[in-house]
């Protein structure tokens, strides 16, 4: 556990706005890998500003925090199982983007998964508003 700081999660929030710009970005320019790698690390620091909220230190690895988002938040009822799974996808599609060079998206489903972001963004948002203030 960590001390709880209202500073960490507001820099993890910003980080998570700009991730998410930058997938819309590449998105619209049709850089589809850079789009879900930029989606997926949006959701990344949104999951580290909810965690750190509640005093979970951060996850060494990204295992660790899809693991402990589910475990401390989604388990808990904070947020809805759906999230977990577009934090999943969203990170098997950056792992294939990024390494097998066999990989391919279509925009189509890109889209998705940038969208699916800023719902996950917006939603962790909600619940730091309604939560007890840090």
């Amino acid at each position: 556990m960590m001390e709880p700081s209202k500073q960490y999660v507001k820099k993890c929030l910003k980080l998570a706005d700009e991730f998410l710009k930058d997938a819309r970005l590449c998105l619209t320019h049709l850089r589809l890998r850079s789009a879900i790698n930029n989606a997926y690390y949006a959701m990344f620091h949104a999951s580290h500003a909810i965690l750190a909220s509640k005093g979970v230190s951060p996850p060494k690895t990204h295992k660790g925090l899809r693991e402990l988002l589910g475990r401390e938040i989604i388990k808990t009822g904070l947020l809805e199982k759906e999230f977990g799974r577009h934090l999943s996808k969203a990170f098997e599609m950056r792992q294939a983007s990024t390494y097998d060079v066999y990989a391919s998206y279509g925009e189509g489903e890109v889209s998705t998964i940038v969208d699916n972001a800023e719902k996950f963004i917006k939603k962790i948002k909600e619940l730091l508003k309604t939560a007890s203030p840090l």
